[in-house]
């Protein structure tokens, strides 16, 4: 009997885990007795040894490989290396991804992300694709673009159904989101929120902190992305949520950012007309009201560690550093702060829009404002522990698997006043998306918060929560 010869199958080979593979059939010239296979096929997956198909439904996911197919018969045999992958299942999820809770009158965005199979990213599905629903849409609804708003106290259950998926997530309502306009002399009417949360009223003068979004967002997506209001009701502080000015809202914070910047909008003077006026109004503990900011907000974040320490006891600022200087060294203002306060920055490594090291983004802009040559983290540290009075000398925590802070607040001169300065950098694995021009873990975004909406935001890491540690930095 003559051996058969020629035999070859389609190859390469994809297979998802869990989903039924689509049949293959060889090809092969001569008669064949009977088939056989090394290494033994992925889980799931059988070789008919009278026919040769390739068929089932494959139980885990392997690496790609290389399966030696023999065909054989009395005369001989003949081989053929088909390459097979089995990649992981199609998996879904929502963002955030942990219960969650917001004031009356406040609003967030949620994300279905879904990872298809072997794919290198998850991709985020259109909201409008989504259906979404909400148990209870008297205390929190939802509408046809993931957008929940809280209408009255209590927990709801949102559902979010996609393809075969139908995920859900608990949205707490809890205490009132307010917004409100305040006249400041120079620059008429600008606006802010407070997050008031529930049972606040009864707990005494509670502490205050002041968030700043990044350029063109707006203080209703800097709370929903940092999860300020979720925070806030756990530790019982008053949540204020300052908004930029122009039609793409910013901050002046010195070098950046947009119209506040160019037509010289002094923040400094809103922030300290905010202050007076949440204390006017709420119990607010005097002794303890902090400012944090991202992006642009971080940068104006240490711009109101110049100009309002004798109003603030700290100030964290997030993915954006010191705007007193731009990356070339020019000036725009002089920190010269009343009194030493706490400065906290956090920054990662892998930051594309503010880089660690200063100048200008790879991308080019920052939040869409153009181009901007940035001051770098760690000269805005080395001018703060100087200011501050301390030491390089510096005690090192490590936080999750991605965060190193460093914690000056060893004082240079005894006889002088000091106050701590410490610096989070975030290095996460670099997993970057070119083509959309998104960082999966890290890059431009808060750290344990949630991914804002725009298409090419960046998807914040979860093994290092800024809330939390800002605030045991700012209020030990």
């Amino acid at each position: 009997m003559v051996a058969p010869s020629a035999l070859s199958y389609p190859s390469p080979q994809t297979a998802i885990e869990g989903a039924a593979f689509m049949p293959v059939n060889p090809t092969v010239a001569g008669m064949v007795s009977g088939y056989s296979v090394s290494p033994t096929l992925p889980a799931g997956l059988v070789l008919n040894a009278t026919t040769g198909q390739i068929s089932g439904t494959p139980t885990t996911a392997a690496p790609t490989g290389t399966y030696t197919i023999t065909a054989q018969n009395s005369g001989g045999a003949t081989t053929f290396g088909l390459t097979l992958t089995v990649n992981p299942a199609t998996t879904a999820a929502l963002e955030p991804a942990a219960a969650t809770t917001i004031g009356i009158g406040q609003r967030i965005n949620l994300f279905f992300v879904q990872r298809v199979g072997g794919a290198p990213y998850p991709g985020y599905v259109d909201a409008t694709l989504v259906t979404w629903s909400s148990s209870n849409p008297s205390q929190a609804r939802v509408d046809p673009n993931g957008n929940v708003t809280g209408v009255a106290e209590g927990t709801t259950t949102i559902t979010a159904q996609y393809q075969a998926f139908s995920l859900q997530l608990a949205v707490q309502v809890s205490g009132t989101w307010i917004a409100r306009t305040l006249s400041v002399p120079g620059q008429g009417a600008r606006r802010y929120a407070i997050y008031i949360p529930s049972g606040v009223g009864a707990a005494g003068p509670r502490p205050a902190l002041l968030a700043m979004h990044g350029g063109t967002g707006t203080a209703m997506g800097q709370a929903a992305s940092s999860q300020l209001t979720k925070f806030a009701q756990e530790r019982q502080i008053y949540a204020v949520f300052l908004e930029g000015s122009g039609t793409l809202q910013t901050f002046n914070a010195g070098a950046c950012c947009g119209t506040a910047q160019s037509q010289d909008v002094d923040d400094v003077a809103f922030a300290r007309a905010v202050i007076a006026d949440v204390r006017a109004i709420y119990s607010i503990d005097a002794a303890r009201v902090y400012a944090t900011g991202f992006s642009n907000g971080a940068m104006m974040a240490h711009r109101l560690a110049c100009g309002l320490a004798d109003q603030l006891a700290g100030v964290a600022a997030v993915g954006g550093a010191s705007g007193e200087f731009d990356g070339a060294g020019t000036r725009y203002y002089t920190c010269s702060p009343s009194r030493p306060i706490t400065v906290l920055h956090i920054h990662a490594a892998n930051d594309r829009n503010y880089p660690y090291a200063g100048g200008v983004g790879s991308d080019g802009v920052l939040n869409g404002l153009g181009t901007a040559n940035f001051y770098g983290v760690e000269a805005t540290i080395t001018n703060w522990i100087a200011r501050n009075n301390v030491t390089n000398q510096a005690f090192e925590e490590r936080i999750g698997a991605s965060t190193t802070c460093m914690r000056h607040a060893t004082p240079a001169d005894g006889s002088r006043p000091s106050a701590p300065v410490v610096i989070c950098r975030v290095d996460p694995r670099d997993v970057y998306d070119a083509v959309n021009r998104i960082v999966f873990g890290g890059g431009h975004s808060w750290p344990g918060g949630v991914r804002s909406p725009t298409s090419n935001s960046d998807v914040p890491i979860q093994d290092f929560n800024a809330n939390a540690y800002l605030w045991g930095q700012l209020n030990p």
